[in-house]
Parts: C-alpha cells; sequence; structure tokens
C-alpha cells in the first residue's frame, strides 16, 4: 500500500520532535472542537445565522468557532451552542493509570 507524502512528512517529524508531536495533537483537538459544533449545529438543523440568534452572538463568531484553525474555545460557549442544539456535553479527564472521571455538563 502507498502512504501518501502527508503521512510520511508527520511520521517523520512526530518521530524526532516533541515539540511537533504536541503543536500536531493541539491542531487535532482544534479540528475536532470546530467539527464538534458544526455536527451540533447540523444535527439540530440550524444555520449559522439561527445559531447565533438562539444564543446571543453574531453569525461570524459561530463561523469563527466552526473554523479548524480556530482555538479560542470556551467551555461557556460549546455549553451555550450545546443547549441551544439540544444537546448534552460530557467532560472527561483521564491520567493514567488510574484516573478517569467524567462528568455531564447541564
Amino acid at each position: 500500500m502507498k502512504t501518501d507524502r502527508h503521512a510520511k512528512f508527520v511520521e517523520g517529524h512526530s518521530r524526532r520532535s516533541a515539540a511537533y508531536r504536541k503543536t500536531f495533537a493541539r491542531t487535532l483537538y482544534q479540528i475536532d472542537l470546530a467539527l464538534l459544533v458544526r455536527e451540533m449545529r447540523d444535527g439540530a438543523g440550524l444555520t449559522q445565522v439561527e445559531l447565533a440568534k438562539r444564543i446571543g452572538t453574531t453569525q461570524s463568531v459561530i463561523a469563527r468557532l466552526e473554523d479548524a484553525e480556530y482555538a479560542g474555545h470556551s467551555l461557556s460557549m460549546l455549553e451555550r451552542i450545546a443547549a441551544a442544539c439540544g444537546v448534552n456535553l460530557k467532560l472527561r479527564a483521564e491520567k493514567k493509570p488510574d484516573f478517569d472521571r467524567e462528568v455531564a455538563l447541564v
């Protein structure tokens, strides 16, 4: 199977640099949060404008939250979006070997 150039690049840099691994992981988290916002909104059948009105903000703020390069997500904003979309959020904290907690955010 042929591996694409990007995967090889990431793999090579990840092996050599802890800073690269950390930055890459952070970027993946940002993408996950952006997708979460988009999926909650889409699941509720709302446009960005409609969601913005429901939570008292502007469409541009929603667009920014759905941007994978945005790094300013706040828990309070995610809670507002989830409530407006009829979604229950849970926060999970893990630390190996024996710490694992999950809290429902109401």
